[in-house]
């Protein structure tokens, strides 16, 4: 998905500030990948294979930290910032307030995905066993279902909030505290993981922010170390 076909994302993009949301769609774009990801080798992989259940386990840990490294940025730094800014506005509040509900919504869905796949027997689960399969498969599509929603809503109403309230070097700023907040290794693996599998349009445009310092370093450090590690 393009941000050109996403709704709200070129109110976002072309607001008053003319805020650059290029990495928070890649992110977006970047989840809704591991989704499908899970989706299908959760639901039909013999989970009684250690390889595949760890290279499972693996992608699902990561999907894990990147969204929750997402949803604490905007709960932290980029919600409480725009509400500062938008605070005499009912609907911007109304928003605001509905994408940090929607943030709650969706902690306790992942740990029903972890207690589906804890309860796994040791022997695996083929297609269409029950009752094991049937609950995996249904608490994935639980947390497909409203995680997608709820970045459908966030791209539609919450994004475009982004470019009415901040201009491009206040938003600059909050990428900067956002990185800090992060760390070298969290932005090491969040732009690993951010640009693997992306479309060839939307990784250029994500790889142009990155300094060119740190595009070396993703080139000869953090995609082949990332790459090494099988996911799903």
């Amino acid at each position: 998905m393009t941000t050109q076909k996403l709704p709200g994302a070129d109110a976002a993009r072309h607001g008053t500030g003319d805020a650059d949301l290029t990495i928070m769609i890649g992110a977006h774009d970047a989840l809704r990948r591991d989704l499908v990801s899970l989706a299908r080798t959760a639901t039909a992989a013999n989970l009684s294979d250690p390889a595949k259940a760890q290279s499972i386990a693996t992608g699902w840990a990561v999907f894990k930290r990147q969204l929750h490294l997402h949803h604490t940025a905007e709960d932290e730094l980029i919600w409480p910032a725009l509400r500062e800014r938008l605070g005499t506005s009912e609907n911007a509040l109304s928003v605001l307030a509905e994408m940090e509900a929607e943030h709650e919504q969706i902690d306790p869905l992942l740990a029903a995905v972890d207690d589906a796949f804890a309860r796994q027997p040791a022997d695996g689960l083929g297609v269409g066993d029950l009752p094991g399969a049937d609950r995996l498969a249904g608490v994935i599509d639980a947390l497909t279902s409203t995680v997608t929603g709820h970045l459908t809503h966030e791209e539609r109403d919450g994004l475009p909030l982004i470019g009415a309230a901040l201009t491009a070097a206040e938003w600059r700023r909050v990428g900067v505290r956002i990185a800090r907040k992060n760390g070298l290794s969290g932005g090491s693996q969040m732009f690993a993981w951010m640009l693997d599998g992306a479309e060839p349009d939307r990784a250029r445009a994500t790889f142009r922010q990155l300094p060119p310092p740190v595009r070396l370093l993703y080139r000869a450090v953090w995609r082949p170390r990332f790459a090494r590690t099988a996911r799903w």
